[in-house]
């Protein structure tokens, strides 16, 4: 078999799966298994392929056995309403397999809740006639005193304020141009000289 395969990763004990690569060749089918099993430690996870991308679940292949997903015991079984699904069939959060990548660390001093018992916090209602930038103003701290200070004028330097030769430091400022004066008359032809 050569070509093109689309690869997704199968819990196997409930048949959840989700997509892993779009254009796999056999020799991905390896990286992809490990790729599967780290995304979801502590269960066991399997790549299964199909020849396209518009394939249905129950076509796909198992890359470790050649067994089609819908020969799976447990295949589709996540999508049954009345299913719950136990704790040892779930990524194994609780043996610390993962690390903090984004975001910030959890607080030291906050206290744990027990791993048996979930705490669940209720999150803030935004505002929902607000839009998008004013929320992000609001996450940021960004209000009408915030503004009034980054818009308020800086007082001159007192450096800037000394005559030239008094000055330690030098001024650059808007006094860039040559004086007009000076300036020469380029439309008009270069003065001859004589011998």
């Amino acid at each position: 078999m050569n070509g093109e395969f689309r690869t997704v990763c199968v819990r196997t004990c409930d048949g959840y799966f989700f997509p892993m690569s779009n254009a796999a060749s056999l020799g991905d089918f390896e990286r992809d298994q490990k790729n599967c099993e780290s995304s979801c430690p502590g269960t066991e996870m399997q790549v299964f392929y199909t020849r396209g991308m518009d394939d249905d679940a129950g076509n796909m292949t198992s890359s470790a056995t050649g067994r089609p997903y819908s020969e799976l015991p447990t295949a589709y079984l996540y999508k049954q309403a009345n299913y719950s699904r136990p704790p040892q069939c779930g990524c194994n959060a609780q043996a610390e397999n993962f690390s903090i990548i984004g975001g910030n660390p959890p607080n030291p001093e906050q206290p744990q809740p027990d791993s048996g018992a979930t705490t669940l916090v209720p999150a803030a209602k935004l505002d929902a006639g607000a839009d998008p930038e004013t929320l992000a103003n609001a996450a940021g701290g960004l209000d009408r005193a915030a503004i009034k200070q980054l818009t308020a004028k800086v007082p001159a330097s007192p450096v800037s304020a000394l005559p030239p030769e008094q000055r330690k430091v030098r001024v650059v400022g808007p006094a860039f141009l040559p004086d007009p004066s000076a300036a020469i008359d380029l439309q008009a032809p270069a003065p001859k000289t004589a011998r």
